[in-house]
């Protein structure tokens, strides 16, 4: 006993099967399509970690260079600083100097006898 298939049961089993095929179609291509988005996304955050690193690097290095710079400006102040302090404590004990000479002239000229004068030049 053969029994016959109503054509519109088969012809109905042929689109489902064909929809579970075009279903199975789409999910996979959504998957890849996923699998690219995430591929993209990781390849994304990467580049950006990369980026993150080279900016931090140019930052330090700039620092760095400025720093150096800054300590050589101190040490060239520093210098010139010590250096005018010389000059004018130089300044200062020649003046000094200079006062004590006028000063032993002074007395030098109150003991000479009357009459008599010396010539000299206070600086």
């Amino acid at each position: 006993a053969k029994t016959k298939m109503n054509p519109t049961h088969a012809q109905g089993g042929e689109t489902t099967s064909i929809q579970f095929k075009d279903s199975l179609t789409n999910c996979m291509q959504a998957k890849r399509d996923l699998e690219m988005a995430i591929n993209t996304i990781i390849q994304a955050e990467q580049e950006m970690k990369a980026n993150s690193q080279e900016v931090k690097f140019q930052i330090h290095s700039c620092i760095s260079r400025h720093m150096e710079c800054l300590r050589s400006r101190e040490v060239c102040l520093l210098e010139q600083i010590d250096l005018v302090q010389q000059l004018k404590e130089e300044s200062l004990h020649q003046q000094i100097q200079q006062l004590y000479w006028d000063m032993i002239w002074c007395k030098i000229a109150d003991h000479l006898p009357s009459g008599r004068t010396f010539h000299f030049t206070i600086h």
